[in-house]
C-alpha cells in the first residue's frame, strides 16, 4: 500500500541533484550556525552560573562575550534555516507537508516559541551588558530552542513512516500529537544537541585570538574550548552509534552499500578523530593558537558535512523503501533561471564575506561584563 498523497504533476524546475545539492549545502550552514547557538547559550549559562559561585571574572566575562553574540547568531540561523527547508518541501513535500498536518498544533507553534526564545536572547543580552544577572532569560531561551528543536526532529522523523500516518490522524485530526513512539527520535534528537558541542569549543578557540583579551582569559577560553570539542565529540560518538542502532539493520546495510554516504560515514569517523585531537591539543595549550583554532573550526565544519550527507542517505533510503524515490521526479529545467539563482548566490556568499572582512577590521570595542 502506497501512503505517500498524489504525486504533484508540476514538474521539478531543476534536476534533482541540483536541488539536493543545494539542500545540503545550506542545510550544514543551517545547522553548524544552531550548533553555535545552542552550544554557545549553554556554555555562557554554565559560564554565567560558575563565575557567580566561584566570584570568577573570567567565567563572567566568558559568558557576557557569548550571550553578547548570540542574538546574531540566531540571526544566521533563522536566515540559514529557510532555503533547506523550502528545498525539502520541494524534494520530499508528499511525505514532509503529511508529517507537518499530522503534528500541526505544535508545528504552528515553533513560529511563537522562536519569536520567544529569540526575544530571550536580547534580554539577556542586554542585562550582560548592564552588569546585570541574565541567567533566567538566557535559561528560558535555550528551554524554548530545545523545544523548538524536538518539534523538529519529531517532524523529521514522522515523515519517514507513513505506515503510521493513518493512525495518528484517526487519533488527533487536530494535530495535537508527536511522533513519540518512534524509537530514533530520541537517539537522532540526542546526537544533534551534542553536536553542538564541538563546533561550539571551536568558535570558543577562535574567540580567544581577540585583541585585547587578558592572557588568563585567553587561555581559560582555548583550553576550555579544547575540552568541549574533545569531550562533545566522544559523547556525539556514542549517541551515533545509538541513533544508527536505533534505525533497521535493512536501511543500515543499504546506505552503507552506496558508495557515496559510506564515504561520508567513514568521512565522519575521521574528521571525529580529528577533532578530538584538536580538542586535545587545545586543552593543553597555555595560549590561544591560532592554527589549532582555524584548523579545528574548518573540521567542524566537516564535521557537520558529514552529517548532513549520512542523514541525507538514510532519509532516501527508509523514504525508497516506504514507495518514495526522490529521484522518481519529472523535471523541466528552467536554466536561465537556475543560472540567474546561482550567481545571485554566489554574489550573496561574496557579500556575507566582504561584510565579515569588514567587521574584522573595524575598531573592536572594548567588552566589559565583570
Amino acid at each position: 500500500m502506497n501512503h505517500f498523497p498524489t504525486l504533484d504533476p508540476i514538474p521539478l524546475p531543476a534536476p534533482v541533484w541540483l536541488l539536493k545539492a543545494l539542500h545540503d549545502l545550506t542545510f550544514s550552514l543551517h545547522l553548524a550556525s544552531v550548533g553555535l547557538l545552542l552550544g554557545g547559550l549553554t556554555l555562557a549559562l554554565v559560564f554565567a552560573l560558575l563565575g557567580r559561585m566561584r566570584e570568577s571574572d573570567v567565567m563572567t566575562h566568558a559568558s557576557g562575550m557569548l550571550i553578547h553574540r548570540l542574538p546574531t547568531v540566531m540571526a544566521f540561523v533563522i536566515n540559514l534555516g529557510i532555503p533547506p527547508l523550502l528545498f525539502a518541501q520541494v524534494l520530499y513535500g508528499r511525505a514532509l507537508y503529511t508529517s507537518s498536518v499530522l503534528i500541526g498544533t505544535y508545528w504552528i507553534a515553533v513560529i511563537l516559541l522562536l519569536m520567544g526564545s529569540y526575544y530571550g536572547l536580547y534580554v539577556a543580552a542586554g542585562l550582560a551588558a548592564r552588569h546585570r544577572t541574565w541567567f533566567a532569560p538566557g535559561l528560558a531561551a535555550l528551554l524554548l530552542i530545545l523545544t523548538i528543536a524536538f518539534i523538529y526532529s519529531n517532524n523529521m522523523t514522522l515523515m519517514l513512516r507513513p505506515q503510521t500516518w493513518s493512525a495518528m490522524y484517526l487519533h488527533s485530526p487536530a494535530g495535537m500529537q508527536l511522533n513519540t513512539s518512534d524509537p530514533t527520535l530520541m537517539p537522532r534528537w540526542l546526537f544533534f544537541l551534542i553536536g553542538s558541542f564541538p563546533a561550539t569549543g571551536a568558535a570558543l578557540m577562535l574567540m580567544a585570538l581577540r585583541a585585547g583579551l587578558s592572557d588568563e582569559l585567553a587561555r581559560f577560553m582555548t583550553r576550555t574550548g579544547g575540552l568541549v570539542v574533545a569531550a562533545g565529540i566522544a559523547v556525539q560518538a556514542a549517541l551515533a552509534q545509538m541513533t544508527m542502532g536505533a534505525q533497521p539493520d535493512k536501511i543500515v546495510a543499504t546506505v552503507m552499500d552506496d558508495s557515496l554516504y559510506r564515504t561520508f560515514v567513514f568521512g565522519w569517523l575521521a574528521t571525529a578523530l580529528l577533532l578530538a585531537v584538536l580538542g586535545i591539543f587545545g586543552a593543553m595549550s597555555k595560549r590561544a593558537n591560532a592554527l589549532a583554532a582555524i584548523v579545528a573550526s574548518v573540521v567542524a565544519f566537516l564535521n557537520v558535512v558529514s552529517t548532513t550527507m549520512v542523514r541525507d542517505g538514510v532519509r532516501d533510503v527508509t523514504l525508497r523503501a516506504a514507495g518514495f524515490d526522490v529521484w522518481d521526479r519529472q523535471v523541466a529545467s528552467n536554466w536561465s533561471v537556475i543560472g540567474l539563482f546561482l550567481v545571485l548566490l554566489v554574489a550573496a556568499l561574496v557579500v556575507i564575506a566582504w561584510l565579515i572582512g569588514v567587521s574584522g577590521k573595524a575598531k573592536r570595542v572594548q567588552e566589559n561584563y565583570v
